[in-house]
């Protein structure tokens, strides 16, 4: 067995003991060797490291969870594992001390497990050594795996630990001391499976215990694998910001599969990567905070640079800020089908330079602010948002702010809404001062229904209002909207910034209360409109 055994025969004939030590049978070759495995943990589901050749250790992808010869150091998902894989039926007694490679952070949770049964604790919060107790002459069959597995407590940083255990086996002398296959690596399971179920990585639905790490493994393994993951019906409880990074995400039905998120303050769903898709499920909060200051952790759904994604078929209901912020320069993306409710912010809301988006056939009601907004700010954004096409949405039903709005951003198209029982105006195309926000140039809106918008008293906003109160707003094209039923006036043109090219072609204004029109600013173009 090479430099890992130690020892020779015990008193017994037939019975042989040996003795594998973690750092003199550590291999940089393949898992297995001197039966030792080094893996990563998440709910139930192990699954393996990668050996890094610049760091002469095992680890994922992104440098961490990482295991070397004498240590261990897990990430914010995952726990380090290193585990070994008894040869045959005996009996073992495990050595060896462990401590925390530095005095800073919060400290890490370390264990030993007999395959899903603890068999020692212990919070280390500083750099004393412990040695675990209860871990002698503890029977094993062929196959048993003894997990040695550190957890971070509340944060990963400075959770190095140093941790070499020997295990003394005692056990037949004709035992094979290859390597034996991880009876618990659920990535075995999906093999031959065209999707990667949450379920065989410790998800169960409808109970009350936390989910989360077993998503966050279904996940890392179905990218490995280039599979989707799947959510079957029922309700699964987050404990924290989910990260979807190049996967495709699906459940049974977004009346059928529920996601619940339990912490306010953490509980988006965050997308990332190129070809990430999130689709047909429910994404609810249990409970909901205050907007504050908008922190896009509290988002139902958070875009995050990605490229190429869908979300669709996905119900929001209820989030502390926004239903679907895309933000971070994220490109190239569909937004379609999906139902977004009682949120605390915009129901969609696309900023920091997003481009080339389309958000189509989705349902918004009781947004705490806007239905659907575009917006560019000067001072965080490096490029306006550019190239979206919004059409054929249903939105308003008592939101509290504007319906469908544009608050810097160009090639900005709005086709085939039905606006209604908005607080703010129906459709609001505008730079403002108060937010900083970047010009408007090119935006094109054509066969909305405007219908009843602009109920909030003192502010009196018509159906449609075009504002500027700073910065350009140019190019702007109204083509045959119905503008009906405004609560106040039907169309505005406002404000104290330059307002230039407005053109309305075949718009039907009808039933309003007050005036048709204030066109206080700009140079106004009708052609063929009704009403005005």
């Amino acid at each position: 067995m090479g430099s890992s055994l130690i020892g020779g025969t015990s008193a017994h004939a037939a019975e042989v003991t040996r003795t594998y030590s973690a750092s003199k049978g550590f291999s940089s070759i393949e898992q297995g060797t001197n039966q030792w495995h080094y893996e990563k943990l998440a709910g139930s589901a192990y699954l393996d490291l990668i050996y890094d050749k610049s760091g002469n250790r095992w680890a994922a992808p992104s440098g961490y969870p990482w295991v070397s010869a004498t240590a261990l150091h897990p990430d914010q998902n995952f726990d380090a594992v290193r585990k070994w894989i008894a040869p045959g039926k005996g009996v073992i007694s495990i050595s060896g001390s462990v401590q925390k490679g530095s005095p800073e952070g919060d400290g890490v949770v370390v264990s030993i497990r007999k395959d899903e049964v603890k068999l020692w604790s212990e919070t280390l919060t500083n750099t004393k050594a412990v040695t675990p107790s209860g871990v002698s002459r503890v029977a094993v069959e062929a196959g048993t795996e003894i997990s040695f597995v550190v957890n971070k407590r509340g944060s990963s940083n400075h959770d190095h630990t140093m941790w070499e255990p020997d295990i003394a086996y005692t056990g037949a002398a004709g035992s094979t001391a290859g390597a034996a296959p991880s009876k618990s690596s659920a990535s075995a399971a999906n093999k031959n499976s065209s999707v990667v179920s949450v379920l065989d990585y410790g998800a169960k639905a409808d109970d009350t215990i936390d989910d989360y790490p077993a998503f966050v493994a279904a996940i890392d393994a179905a990218k490995s694998m280039d599979k989707p993951v799947y959510v079957p019906a029922g309700n699964y409880v987050l404990s924290d910001i989910l990260t979807i990074d190049g996967v495709k995400v699906q459940g049974a039905g977004k009346f059928l599969t529920t996601l619940t998120s339990t912490n306010p303050k953490r509980g988006s769903i965050d997308l990332k990567g190129t070809g990430t898709e999130l689709s047909n499920l429910k994404h609810v909060y249990q409970t909901t905070v205050a907007r504050g200051n908008g922190a896009n952790e509290k988002n139902s759904i958070t875009v995050r640079g990605a490229q190429n994604f869908k979300i669709e078929n996905v119900y929001v209901s209820k989030s502390s800020t926004a239903g679907i912020m895309i933000t971070y320069g994220s490109k190239n993306g569909i937004v379609s089908g999906n139902t977004l409710e009682s949120t605390g912010a915009d129901g969609i809301h696309m900023t920091g330079g997003s481009s080339y988006i389309t958000v189509e056939n989705n349902v918004v009601r009781k947004a705490g602010d806007d239905t659907i907004a575009v917006v560019s700010y000067i001072d965080s954004d490096k490029a306006a948002a550019h190239h979206i096409v919004i059409r054929k949405n249903d939105v308003g039903y008592g939101s509290k702010a504007r319906g469908i709005a544009v608050v810097g951003g160009t090639d900005i198209t709005i086709s085939n809404n039905a606006i209604q029982e908005t607080s703010m105006a129906g459709v609001y195309i505008a730079v403002e001062a108060s937010y900083n926000t970047r010009n408007v140039d090119r935006v094109t809106v054509s066969n909305n229904v405007i219908d009843h918008t602009g109920l909030a008293k003192p502010s009196n906003h018509p159906n449609v209002l075009v504002y500027a109160s700073q910065g350009i707003v140019d190019n702007v094209v109204f083509n045959q909207n119905t503008i009906k039923n405004g609560a106040h006036r039907g169309i505005g043109v406002w404000g104290s910034g330059s307002i230039k090219n407005i053109t309305f072609n075949k718009n039907i204004l009808i039933h309003r209360i007050g005036e048709a029109t204030t066109f206080a600013k700009g140079n106004i173009k009708l052609n063929q409109n009704e009403g005005f």
